[in-house]
């Protein structure tokens, strides 16, 4: 999905509004309706005794209006009581958000404020900031900035409606202070500071809420970069045949783990597989760990090692074969970085397979580049630090203090790999220039073990014959999505839960495939 500067937002709701002839009330009506639905979505696994209240924060323009239909929403959806702290009455209010605010009378309360004080807000409520929106430039104004320290100091969960207040939505800068929402639902397209600068610390998780822009009017704008939504992950989850068999539902192989990290090759594999990979090979060191006799479903492989539990060049002729019936290969999680793994790894970066580079392997080859081989089928999977390792590698020091949108191109465009900028907001960038910046996930997904599982999912999407960028930003969108589905909060989930979390991130986001 294209994210889109401020201006260009309005241009489309405008060009919306003149020539398609979609009300400013049924745009609003819409973006209303959808921000509540995904509100419900975002509580719905909580105890309703913990949300007593929903308290909007409705500012005067468009963004209060859509705190007033998510307002009538939430009253006609939820069993918690809705209250609406305004900056201004009804009879201020102009055009469509008026006419909204209008249709709340005497059934929810609205309470005038100019400032806001802590006994405002009680144990329970969840916050909802619809204050400004892409009104936001500069440090805020009062009563803005009384507003939003009060909220910030609540320690309440917040939501905020289409841009955290003082967030600018074209740079990502904060002037002066901005609500930290738990989560942002952006409205029509998502904006570019979203994911810049302070963008994705102060949004939380993000979705987007559709208001119904013609996608004729969409394809014109011009963009640097996309944000990935889960409507563009459907498209790539289609459905399978109903005479599918393993064999044509692709088949990866996992090289990876030593006598040190036994547990790297199972979670990519078992991942692999939940996303839907019909057959899933893992290839293991002789001497290395034990294999996990729970995995009754993976092809575990011990190929001759060094004698020390660590693939060598002696490993290799065991691997011939396994590669030659694999439709994609992962390699590298917990190999370790032994002098013996040069001559293998130079080996598995020649082979014509689509490939995953992973952990290890990218440690390596930033010690010896020499042995990467450019090929538009291979994946990179760097997390930060192994990104600044590959920029000094291949002589790209000038990115290491650049943005991460620019260090992912740069190192694309230089080794002819699609590459996965892993983290925060993580980015995804192909040698022919495409870039896209995810939208799911948050901090469940800090865990040791996390990225092989991510790996896993973009070996089994490339072993399918997607499109590698388009593979690799699937991958990493469910990957997220599967963080936010934790059953066990941001800090209970550990890697092990991850590849049946994967499982569920899929089906939510196409129930049918």
């Amino acid at each position: 999905m294209k994210a889109v500067s401020v201006e260009q937002m309005r241009s489309l709701d405008q060009k919306t509004i003149q020539e398609y002839g979609t009300s400013s009330f049924d745009l609003m009506e819409c973006a209303g309706l959808n921000a509540g639905l995904e509100i419900i979505d975002y509580i719905k696994n909580i105890d309703h005794k913990h949300v007593k209240r929903f308290v909007i924060l409705a500012g005067k323009g468009n963004n209060g209006g859509d705190g007033y239909v998510v307002a009538r929403y939430l009253l006609e959806h939820s069993l918690s009581e809705v209250l609406i702290y305004a900056v201004c009455g009804i009879h201020d209010l102009e055009g469509a958000a008026a006419r909204h605010a209008g249709k709340l009378k005497g059934s929810v309360k609205i309470e005038v404020k100019e400032t806001l004080a802590k006994n405002d807000f009680q144990s329970g409520d969840i916050i909802i900031d619809a204050l400004l929106g892409t009104g936001s430039k500069g440090s805020l104004k009062k009563p803005f900035d009384n507003w939003v320290k009060v909220v910030n100091a609540s320690g309440l969960p917040v939501i905020a409606l289409d841009i955290p207040s003082g967030l600018d939505g074209d740079t990502g800068k904060v002037c002066g202070g901005g609500i930290l929402a738990d989560l942002t639902i952006t409205i029509g397209l998502p904006k570019k500071g979203l994911v810049l600068g302070a963008g994705p610390e102060q949004c939380g998780l993000l979705k987007v809420a559709d208001i119904g822009i013609p996608d004729e009017y969409i394809e014109k704008v011009e963009t640097d970069f996309e944000i990935y939504t889960a409507r563009d992950a459907a498209r790539l989850i289609s459905r399978l045949p109903m005479n599918s068999h393993k064999n044509t539902r692709g088949s990866v192989l996992v090289i990876a783990g030593s006598k040190d990290y036994f547990g790297a090759p199972f979670l990519a594999a078992l991942s692999a597989l939940r996303s839907g990979s019909g057959l899933v090979r893992v290839a293991i060191p002789q001497n290395g760990q034990p294999a996990d006799s729970r995995c009754f479903s993976l092809i575990i492989k011990r190929v001759q090692d060094n004698g020390s539990g660590s693939f060598c060049e002696r490993s290799i002729k065991e691997l011939e074969p396994l590669i030659a019936v694999s439709g994609a290969v992962v390699i590298g999680p917990g190999i370790g970085q032994n002098r013996d793994l040069v001559p293998f790894l130079s080996y598995l970066c020649t082979i014509d397979k689509p490939m995953v580079l992973d952990a290890d392997a990218l440690n390596m080859i930033s010690q010896i580049p020499e042995i990467f081989k450019e090929k538009e089928s291979t994946i990179l999977t760097p997390h930060p630090g192994e990104m600044h390792r590959l920029l000094d590698a291949f002589d790209l020091s000038e990115c290491l203090n650049s943005d991460r949108i620019t260090q992912a191109k740069t190192l694309a465009e230089a080794t002819g790999a699609t590459v996965v900028l892993k983290g925060h907001r993580s980015v995804i960038a192909s040698p022919d220039g495409r870039v896209a910046v995810n939208s799911s996930g948050g901090p469940a997904l800090a865990t040791a073990g996390s990225g092989d599982c991510l790996t896993g999912v973009i070996a089994s999407f490339i072993a399918n014959e997607i499109d590698y960028f388009e593979a690799a930003a699937a991958a990493v969108y469910i990957h997220g999505l599967a963080g936010e589905l934790s059953y066990f909060g941001n800090r209970g989930l550990i890697a092990d839960d991850i590849p049946m979390l994967i499982a569920d991130a899929m089906k939510k986001i196409s129930p049918f495939s």
